[in-house]
């Protein structure tokens, strides 16, 4: 099971994404598992794959290779044609698996292998699913792996099964090493499974005469299953006429008639019960054969499309028309919208610098075992779920004695963490923006320590000009892994957050995304590229056309609009880089071919295309 929500767009490794990198992992474990038993079959569920994060679909799930031998050229195919785009209905996934998917458990043993980077996000209960359907159709646990280093995940999923962290390259091998050997056992002996005999189509036993030398008939043998030849007799045998073998009719529906015995030092028993051949049709044979199906494909395979490289006209005089467009605002007392951007992060990173000394407070109470249990408040009697990576130093060495992730329970309060005693300094987050000196942890006491911190922020900025202001676009900002609102973010303005893992859409075209760890106390500068735009110049009437942008190695569809000879209404602002536009000569033509052109946006500029 893949997911296929928004977030798997988000860089994994360089230049790779996580979807990419999911797909690779599935492609590398089904060669490991094909090493050990290449008659195992897989299939392909993905969800979050079909509608945008603004449906907030959560029925996006669909199974999109089915369960077959040898379809590791179909899977790597299958997983080229995927684009990640929603949300996690991860727990929905689940239960289709076990009712659509898992459908002959009394033949097959089936397992589940889950890659994701997050939680489910439609409020589904997967303990419940897991409890209620699918432990009853899987032979053994499943495996999670997980693409993103995030403890708190490892308890949403506790319930499910294994829980593997591949949050780099150096990972996949090891995991993939996991799960393979942990499935050896089973792979390596097929699972008996009892056949169904149907007993109704199974004729019943009836006598067969056939004729045999007099000598080899033993004397106990049934006189109703012999006819004896003349010429050769003994007197005990001679005296049975013709005439009692045809008055014994009554002996043939004997229940139990007992086979013949022969002399054999065979231990082996044989039914030998008479059939006919005209008895042998009927009988239906039950076996483990399965029909192989031609390859299955959810999608039609795209055309080749004509690209038709155009000429643009010189740029020269559009940067003249981007230069006049400020201008005006000069006359207005220094712009002052870009200085007050600039000046809040300025203002916000010397706070941070004054708060790394963390002010907090303890309080021990007597326990069994030295317990350490760390809790986040403003000060105001506000307290804080998030779940930051821990430090703890020996204060005289400096040394690390323990590392772990603050994670808190339902009710909010933080899970004790057994630490020896001793005098520590703290540093909290990924960031180490907050240290905590000459923390003293009391022996066999549970030490509660109240640490006063201050929320995280979130601005933008232009990576070519970090003075203007990013007033042209809006942020919607969404708390991964933990239920919340969508908070909706100018990106000229400074906001703060909670800490947590965050899933930031900037709606430029196309949308821009980014995950965000935010640590307490800091500012996560987010980059927006400077648009330009794109104007198609045609004064006759085009219709609908599609544009596309680069996702890996293919172009995929992010925008539509209508050209309808009016230039004025045929503008876009687009993000800088290369572009298709597709669209038909003849739109009453349904099945013609589009015409593909491509073009190039730069920042601040615009760029003239005649569709042609």
């Amino acid at each position: 099971m893949l997911d296929g929500s928004s977030s798997m767009v988000n860089k994994w490794n360089g230049e790779q994404n996580r979807f990419s990198a999911a797909g690779e992992i599935i492609l590398r474990l089904m060669d490991s598992i094909y090493k050990v038993n290449d008659q195992v079959e897989f299939s392909l569920r993905v969800y979050g794959h079909e509608h945008n994060v603004p449906e907030n679909n959560c029925y996006d799930t669909r199974r999109e290779v089915i369960f077959s031998k040898n379809n590791l050229t179909q899977m790597g195919l299958r997983l080229a044609s995927l684009r990640p785009m929603g949300v996690s209905p991860i727990a929905y996934s689940l239960q289709l698996a076990a009712e659509t998917d898992f459908v002959n458990e009394r033949d097959y043993a089936y397992s589940l292998v889950l890659v994701t980077d997050g939680g489910e996000s439609c409020g589904g209960d997967i303990c419940n699913i897991v409890q209620t359907l699918l432990d009853k159709k899987i032979e053994f646990k499943p495996y999670i792996v997980s693409l993103v280093d995030y403890a708190p995940l490892k308890d949403q999923y506790a319930c499910l099964g294994n829980y593997l962290t591949v949050s780099k390259p150096g990972d996949v091998s090891p995991a993939i090493h996991n799960i393979a050997e942990a499935y050896r056992k089973v792979l390596a002996v097929p699972i008996a499974k009892p056949k169904l005999v149907d007993m109704a189509n199974i004729p019943s036993p009836s006598a067969l005469k056939i004729n045999v030398d007099a000598a080899t008939v033993p004397k106990n043998q049934p006189e109703t299953t012999v006819v004896v030849k003349p010429p050769v007799v003994k007197p005990e045998v001679v005296k049975q006429e013709p005439k009692p073998v045809a008055a014994k009719p009554e002996l043939k529906p004997e229940p139990k008639p007992e086979p013949p015995v022969q002399a054999s030092t065979s231990k082996i028993q044989v039914n030998t019960s008479p059939i006919t051949k005209e008895q042998i049709a009927p009988i239906r044979r039950i076996g483990y054969e399965r029909i192989n199906y031609p390859l299955f494909w959810s999608t039609a395979t795209p055309r080749k499309r004509p690209v038709t490289n155009i000429t643009f006209p010189v740029w020269e005089p559009e940067p003249a028309v981007a230069v006049t467009t400020p201008a005006p605002p000069k006359p207005t007392p220094p712009t002052p919208k870009p200085k007050p951007a600039a000046t809040k992060p300025a203002a916000t990173k010397p706070a941070t610098t004054a708060k790394n000394e963390a002010n907090y407070t303890t309080k021990t109470e007597p326990s069994a075992e030295t317990l350490l249990e760390v809790y986040f408040t403003d000060g105001k009697g506000k307290f804080y779920t998030s779940t930051p990576q821990m430090q703890l130093l020996d204060t005289k060495s400096g040394k690390e004695v323990k590392r772990f992730y603050r994670t808190t329970d339902a009710a909010g309060r933080p899970d004790p963490q057994k630490v020896p005693a001793g005098d520590y300094t703290m540093i909290i987050g990924k960031t180490g923006n907050y240290v905590a000196h000459n923390l003293v942890v009391t022996a066999n006491n549970t030490n509660k320590v109240n640490i006063v911190v201050s929320k995280g922020s979130l601005s933008f900025y232009y990576t070519g000009d970090r003075k203007r202001a990013v007033s042209e676009f809006v942020a919607t900002v969404r708390r991964n892994f933990e239920p919340g609102p969508t908070i909706t973010q100018k990106c000229s303005s400074l906001l703060e957050y909670e800490p947590g893992n965050y899933h930031v859409e900037i709606n430029t075209l196309p949308i821009k995304r980014y995950t965000v760890d935010l640590d307490f106390g800091i500012t996560a500068d987010l980059p927006v590229d400077e648009p330009g735009f794109v104007q198609f110049t045609n004064t006759t009437p085009v219709g609908k056309i599609s544009l596309y942008t680069p996702l890996g190695d293919q172009f995929v569809r992010f925008y539509a609009m209508q050209v309808d000879g009016k230039p004025d209404g045929q503008k876009v602002r687009l993000q800088p880089g290369t572009y298709e536009v597709h669209f038909k000569r003849n739109p009453q033509l349904p099945l013609e071919e589009d015409v593909v052109q491509r073009f190039v946006v730069k920042s601040n500029s615009t760029s003239e295309v005649e569709l042609k």
